[in-house]
């Protein structure tokens, strides 16, 4: 079973794709190297960082389970 943040990931991803594919698309039908670069730019860093976040919170989830399971072997 997927969870609902698994499937609003694919979604994005896939939105992300097409919209990456469309601008090459363009730009090759344009022969205009830069059209839609910004655009491409914002979609590559906006993809970064949300894997930085879903790193991070991995690394936060691991830790409060570490020390829950620390506190109940104290408890």
């Amino acid at each position: 079973m997927q969870s609902s943040q698994g499937t609003g990931t694919r979604k994005r991803l896939a939105d992300a794709k097409a919209t990456l594919d469309y601008l090459v698309t363009e730009r090759n039908r344009r022969c205009d190297p830069a059209f839609g670069s910004l655009l491409e730019h914002q979609i590559i860093w906006r993809e970064l960082l949300e894997l930085e976040l879903e790193e991070a919170e991995e690394r936060i989830t691991l830790m409060c389970n570490a020390a829950e399971r620390a506190l109940d072997l104290l408890a």
